[in-house]
């Protein structure tokens, strides 16, 4: 069971969805889009997770990653497990939720922006990219850069998501 401090620490304070161009050069999320983009297997075609190849990632990016299995059952909304979490996230939001289930780490009703966020993001089978604000026990609250990759192990259908969530600036 997760405490009820941590869905009140994790709401979001504010986000919004933007163009990748929005975000810096070296932003975790250009970097991770880039990256992404060139995994692709052919045109028209996502990438899957055979495809991901960790050594391939720039150094600076990985402890901000999270990879996420989508977990499909009829009649129920879409889940997501997280499958990695890298320590970056684990140490910025207090756990590692690898292995749980975003709907027990965030709860549907607390935070269900987020879990909209995924599930746009397998519905369009394409990257969305975010700008947040949340809160953080050192400092109070922290901008987020934020992206959303989609893999698909047949090219087509959606089974995990790449994702990048990183403070900015960097220190």
């Amino acid at each position: 069971m997760t405490p009820a401090w941590t869905k009140v620490r994790l709401r979001l304070l504010k986000a919004a969805p933007v163009e990748v161009e929005m975000f810096p050069p070296r932003s975790p999320v250009v970097l991770l889009n880039d990256y992404w983009r060139s995994i692709a297997p052919a045109p028209g075609l996502l990438p899957g997770r055979r495809h991901l190849d960790p050594l391939d990632l720039d150094r600076s990016i990985m402890p901000w990653i999270f990879l996420m299995d989508v977990i499909r059952a009829e009649g129920k909304p879409l889940d997501y497990r997280y499958r990695l979490v890298g320590t970056g996230n684990a140490t910025l939001v207090g756990r590692d939720a690898t292995g749980e289930l975003a709907s027990v780490v965030f709860g549907r009703v607390d935070a269900s922006f987020v879990l909209k966020t995924f599930d746009l993001t397998v519905e369009q089978a394409a990257p969305t990219y975010w700008i947040a604000t949340v809160p953080q026990d050192q400092v109070g609250e922290v901008t987020i850069h934020r992206g959303l990759f989609p893999l698909a192990q047949d090219g087509r259908t959606v089974d995990m998501l790449l994702c990048v969530a990183a403070p900015w600036p960097q220190d």
